[in-house]
């Protein structure tokens, strides 16, 4: 009674599936074009109101820069800059009146758009303001430090920066000749055009604006709230475009940004993901309800179908709860309709459990006697492990520290080389077992071959895939360097750069054509082994070690297409075989 109950209630599920999937697709395909549509009003309308702003402040740039060589282009203007400072108190008076009543000209003409017009005289280092309190007041002015500044480094046509009272744009006026610094000119923008800059942006409530100058710094008119600090830490991780709109979606913000003007000023907005969410959950949810309608229909509709064609799979369950399964007997099959199709699979079952256990049981048994192998396989390692510190001890007694050293040399790199564990080990670890194998090619190649390790002790905690540094060094000498006469040289640098950990191999050996060059590098990022090798021999029956494609697998497999193996060589100057490993400090997971 229990199967018999168990088979309909699971007809009756599936049929409640079959109906309500249907129905909660088309309720969440609906929610999501909602959503959709929203977000594209939005953006739409952020993109009109971007150029808009663009378009503003082109023209506000453009007014500015009249403004500068309206100035820079009076000649009398610019003779009398040398006679500021003049003995004759008469001829001082008449030039800075003059310069004056000219600034005053221009100022007043532009008052709609600054409230405040400088001349700076860099021979004297004098400046000349005119606004609506003062009318050419003179001051001293040091432009080593401070707004000005840049100036001194290089002609500039126009740049923007923030200070306390406002956001100013300064101009540098150099003679032609030489482009000597003859002075400069600022003006202080009106908080007004910030402020509708503001208005034409903010049509969000939970929206941010940032105004950028040429260096990235912040200026007046910006969102300044804790909402926007989140969005604010985020542009540096934009790609803002040199020409045109650009769009990006980064975490939870949607980001619209335009350089102005070349680049003078950069404007973003932040929308965050939350607001179209927001404006699209009404209708949401008006959809959601009327799904839960038509799925509440589905489910009785289902109930009612399910109970009137579960008789017969209920018949075939009872007949399948008497079948006996000694010996994987199977069943003869009568019915030709549907429930005949049942039994040919329930017979067809049989037979695969049957076939299972029988490849499971050979699994087993090969499993076991690889076991036994790879023990066997490891008696003799160790054995011989154990003999070499015998060799070791026995030098030591006879005075010949030097074999000692070699032998212990070569202990630990058997011993590194039969250890089992993961496959990731610590830095310091295969850095040792590298050194332990540059030792013995030094033994073997005293006088004739230097090799050189670079650390800067900043790698020891991230960890790497074991056999990775020691078949590069091999590759080196096996392919770089016995086919090269005299002297040979290795290097190998590790560096910390940033949060990543840069590892080279250089050698001074044969190196490589462009064809073979090509080819290895092909090979690595098609993933063909056929001539990716570190140290794989020729056939000629000595040994065949780890392939480069190897040790570029594992270290992608663990870190990413990033730490990929990269070659660079040149036939008869030398190879270079680099990559880079993420940092772990300390307590962290890998970056």
């Amino acid at each position: 009674m229990k199967r018999r109950v168990g088979i309909r209630f699971k007809l009756m599920l599936l049929m409640i599936c079959l109906t309500t999937l249907p129905v909660a697709t088309v309720t969440w395909l609906a929610s999501n074009n909602t959503r959709h549509s929203v977000e594209q009003e939005i953006i739409n309308a952020n993109v009109s109101r971007m150029e808009w702003v663009n378009q503003y402040l082109n023209e506000l740039i453009q007014q500015i820069d009249t403004l500068f060589y309206t100035v820079q282009i009076n000649t009398q203007l610019m003779s009398n800059l040398t006679t500021v400072d003049t003995p004759n108190l008469s001829l001082q008076f008449t030039t800075q009146k003059y310069i004056s009543d000219t600034l005053k000209q221009v100022f007043y003409a532009n008052s709609n758009k600054i409230d405040d017009f400088t001349l700076y005289i860099h021979d004297n280092k004098k400046a000349i303001s005119v606004n609506f309190t003062s009318s050419g007041l003179i001051t001293y002015l040091d432009i080593q430090d401070g707004p000005w500044s840049r100036m001194l480094e290089t002609p500039i046509n126009m740049y923007f920066k923030q200070e306390v009272n406002g956001i100013y744009a300064f101009h540098s006026m150099n003679r032609f000749e030489d482009r000597k610094l003859l002075g400069g000119l600022s003006v202080r923008i009106n908080r007004k055009v910030w402020d509708e800059i503001g208005t034409i942006l903010k049509s969000e409530q939970d929206s941010s604006v940032f105004l950028l100058n040429d260096e990235g710094e912040l200026l007046s008119g910006s969102t300044n709230s804790k909402d926007s600090e989140a969005s604010y830490s985020l542009i540096n991780s934009l790609e803002v475009p040199e020409t045109g709109l650009g769009f990006q979606k980064i975490n939870k913000y949607y980001f619209f940004m335009q350089k102005v003007s070349k680049g003078k000023m950069t404007i973003i907005k932040a929308i965050p993901v939350e607001t179209i969410n927001q404006s699209a959950q009404a209708t949401i949810k008006a959809g959601i309800v009327i799904g839960i309608l038509f799925v509440a229909a589905s489910v009785i509709l289902s109930i009612l179908i399910s109970l009137r064609i579960s008789k017969p799979i209920v018949s075939l369950a009872r007949t399948m709860r008497k079948a006996e399964i000694q010996s994987f007997e199977l069943k003869s099959v009568k019915n030709t309709d549907e429930i005949g199709l049942l039994e040919h699979g329930y017979n067809s079952m049989m037979q695969r459990m049957k076939e299972l256990i029988e490849v499971e049981y050979q699994r087993e048994i090969d499993m076991k006697t690889s076991q036994l192998r790879t023990l066997q396989a490891q008696i003799n390692p160790h054995f011989l492990n154990n003999t070499l510190h015998l060799i070791g001890g026995m030098a030591l007694e006879k005075d010949a520290p030097e074999i000692y050293r070699v032998t212990r040399v070569i202990g630990d790199l058997l011993r590194y080389s039969i250890s089992t564990g993961s496959d990731l080990v610590l830095f310091g670890d295969e850095l040792k077992h590298m050194q332990n194998y540059i030792f013995i090619q030094e033994q073997r190649f005293i006088g004739r071959c230097q090799v050189i390790v670079n650390n800067d002790e900043a790698s020891t905690e991230c960890r790497l895939p074991k056999f990775t540094l020691q078949p590069i060094v091999e590759n080196a000498f096996e392919h770089g360097l016995q086919s090269k006469a005299g002297s040979w040289s290795v290097e190998v640098r590790i560096k910390r750069i940033h949060n990543r950990i840069l590892i080279a191999v250089l050698d001074s050996g044969v190196g490589l054509d462009e064809d073979k060059l090509g080819e290895i590098r092909n090979d690595l990022r098609s993933g063909n082994d056929s001539n990716a090798n570190l140290s794989d021999k020729e056939p000629s029956g000595r040994r065949k070690g780890i392939g480069l494609k190897n040790v570029d697998s594992r270290l992608k497999l663990h870190f990413g297409e990033r730490s990929g193996i990269r070659i660079y060589s040149k036939q008869g100057m030398g190879t270079i075989v680099l990559f880079t490993l993420p940092m772990k400090v300390k307590g962290e997971e890998h970056v």
